[in-house]
């Protein structure tokens, strides 16, 4: 009769006292030894991969519309669990869905209604001491002479404001990126 080929794939191990402990939690888990060892490799291999730059795709400028469609099947546990915090984040599950898996493609936050309207008030903010700072920066050009009327306190005050200001702008632009990591 013929030989049977080789198995190229296979890797052989010697567990040693790990062996017996490594079937019963297998067994625990519904799980096989083998399917087991390549989901460990795939995940030590993943964590690997995410030290190394995500590969991103570049946006274009050019508009497209969305028109291709893909099903995607969910229990009902999780339609439900996604529902509630597509809602909680102002979006309807679809388009969470969308804004989740162009924020993975392209490194870019899509931003919901609360944070559309979290950055609206964020202009008004900056537009507000932009203005301050113009009529400042036009008082100490006119009257150097006034220059004593505006304390150093005033200045750096407006100075921590703004770094306040812009770190809140940062982290919710941050945090429409970062939302989509599953933890």
């Amino acid at each position: 009769m013929g030989q049977t080929a080789k198995r190229t794939t296979t890797v052989t191990v010697d567990l040693g006292e790990l062996k017996a402990p490594w079937q019963v939690w297998c067994q625990a888990h519904g799980i096989t030894p083998s399917h087991a060892l390549r989901n460990a490799l795939r995940q030590a291999m993943d964590r690997r991969a995410t030290r190394a730059p995500v590969p991103r795709l570049r946006v274009t400028l050019k508009p497209e519309r969305a028109t291709a469609r893909m099903e995607v099947n969910l229990t009902p546990s999780e339609l439900a669990a996604l529902k509630r915090m597509a809602g909680h984040e102002g979006y309807v599950p679809t388009k969470w869905v969308v804004a989740m898996v162009r924020t993975k493609l392209t490194g870019q936050p899509q931003v919901g209604q609360p944070e559309l309207e979290t950055l609206a008030r964020s202009n008004q903010q900056l537009l507000a001491l932009g203005r301050n700072l113009n009529q400042i920066a036009k008082v100490l050009n006119s009257a150097p002479q006034n220059r004593t009327a505006f304390r150093v306190e005033v200045i750096t005050e407006l100075s921590r404001v703004i770094q306040a200001h812009t770190k809140k702008v940062s982290d919710l632009l941050r945090g429409t990126v970062e939302r989509w990591h599953i933890q």
